[in-house]
């Protein structure tokens, strides 16, 4: 299981800063969610729902394809992570 930690170089190492900014805070465009502050299990859902094609709305289309280098585990941890930003 990842720390905390973990959960800030993984959001790094996975490439979700690329779109949604170095901090979580400043999306590349607009239409992308900022991610910093959101309730873990709720971003962690949604990582999974868009992994397993549950969740197909809005830019999911463009997520589905990072979800696929990230496992449950490090959803969890990158989940945790953007909560306490």
């Amino acid at each position: 299981l990842f720390a905390e930690a973990d959960g800030a170089a993984l959001y790094q190492s996975k490439t979700c800063w690329a779109c949604h900014g170095k901090d979580a805070k400043s999306p590349l465009l607009p239409v992308y969610p900022i991610l910093a502050g959101q309730n873990a299990d709720y971003t962690f859902n949604q990582m999974k729902d868009i992994k397993s094609g549950v969740r197909s709305n809005g830019q999911s289309v463009a997520m589905k394809g990072v979800m696929g280098l990230v496992n449950e585990d490090e959803m969890k941890a990158i989940a945790k992570w953007l909560a306490t930003q």
